[in-house]
């Protein structure tokens, strides 16, 4: 068998192989899955389960935008008063990006602190299926690269055309 070229040789354990390789993939679609939602919408999900909620007021004369994605959401300049009222007034921006009451200027709705600092920002709502992505969104992608590896290494190790480079190709120019 050492005459076929390393691409076409067949694996030792043909089974083994096509398990593996359907983990790599589970794993694949598990950090692509898990990712961009940790990236984008995790930290905005920890603070809306802090349940820090404020009534946020919009003034009459506030500058309010439309967007970013997802949909098409209003967020408006705010001011609202911290839970415990021990601080003075926060000026941020609310918004009803991932669901929940619309912001409008000269009103005021319930939202729930998200982000302090430098851009103090309030959410008025949290679609429940999207809440829950955002949270598990770490544990699905530390659970894909660890498939994703664990995966690599077992097909490294059982199918010769993981294992070795192609070493049976002519060099260029030869």
């Amino acid at each position: 068998m050492s005459g076929v070229p390393v691409h076409l040789r067949a694996p030792r354990r043909p089974g083994l192989v096509r398990a593996l390789e359907a983990v790599a993939v589970l794993g694949a679609v598990l950090v692509l899955v898990g990712a961009p939602v940790w990236w984008l919408v995790h930290s905005a999900a920890r603070g809306w389960t802090d349940a820090r909620v404020v009534a946020a007021t919009v003034a009459e004369d506030a500058r309010c935008t439309t967007g970013p994605p997802p949909g098409s959401p209003r967020t408006c300049a705010a001011t609202w008063t911290p839970a415990g009222g021990d601080r003075e007034s926060v000026e941020g921006t609310v918004s009803e990006r991932y669901g929940g009451d619309l912001p409008a200027a000269g009103g005021t709705v319930e939202a729930r602190v998200v982000a302090d600092g430098d851009d103090p920002m309030a959410l008025t709502g949290f679609q429940p299926v999207l809440l829950r992505w955002a949270l598990a969104a770490p544990y699905l992608t530390a659970a894909g690269v660890l498939l994703l590896v664990l995966a690599v290494a077992g097909l490294v190790r059982t199918d010769p055309r993981w294992a070795s480079p192609r070493t049976d190709l002519p060099r260029p120019g030869a």
